[in-house]
């Protein structure tokens, strides 16, 4: 179970993450900060929003959605933009377009098109996707969706990396590693050299 998780930016895949948590009742209690609206258009609306909520505060539809889904969630909706860092009693989870502030976030999630990022390395690369390459896709959204809900359910993100699923071929790439036991290449050879001698 997460203790005390706050999801960051309810727009495609904060929201639909909002969602999953609530159907999957992996946390008891979850906070979800957006300062946005849905917004007004004659086309479709982005996924999972719809063209007559247009006007709506995104956090106000997805804590109805989920208070609907798991009556038990304890779900809390703040429209306001967060640039201050959270402390480190929070699980929070970062799904904002644009990360160029460090927020103190556990893990930073970004989709692009079937391109899924999760990011858990304690030193944050600042990276924005505000701009995505490829348009967004339901299909796509809702295996986002399943494959970060297993990656919390895992605790994989206990191994500080940066992964990229390939959502199209189902393919898992680790494309940078934090070493989680905490020494240096150099360090850890010499308490290596240490042991061997005390041995």
């Amino acid at each position: 179970m997460i203790d005390r998780p706050i999801i960051i930016g309810c727009g495609t895949v904060g929201s639909t993450l909002s969602i999953g948590l609530a159907k999957s009742k992996l946390v008891n209690s979850l906070d979800i900060y957006d300062f946005d609206i849905v917004s007004y258009s004659e086309d479709n609306a982005s996924y999972p929003f719809l063209c007559n909520e247009s006007g709506i505060p995104k956090i106000k539809i997805i804590e109805f959605y989920c208070k609907y889904l798991n009556p038990n969630l304890k779900i809390k909706g703040f429209q306001q933009k967060i640039e201050q860092p959270f402390d480190d009693s929070y699980f929070v989870i970062d799904c904002r377009d644009c990360k160029s502030t460090n927020i103190n976030a556990k893990i930073r999630i970004s989709l692009d098109g079937y391109m899924l990022y999760i990011d858990s390395l304690t030193n944050q690369d600042c990276v924005d996707y505000h701009y995505y390459i490829t348009p967004k896709n339901p299909k796509y959204i809702e295996l986002a969706t399943e494959k970060i809900i297993q990656y919390l359910k895992k605790e994989q993100y206990l191994y500080t990396d940066f992964k990229l699923y390939n959502l199209e071929s189902d393919e898992v790439h680790v494309l940078k590693r934090e070493d989680f036991y905490g020494f240096s290449s150099k360090k850890r050879h010499s308490e290596l050299s240490i042991l061997k001698r005390e041995s």
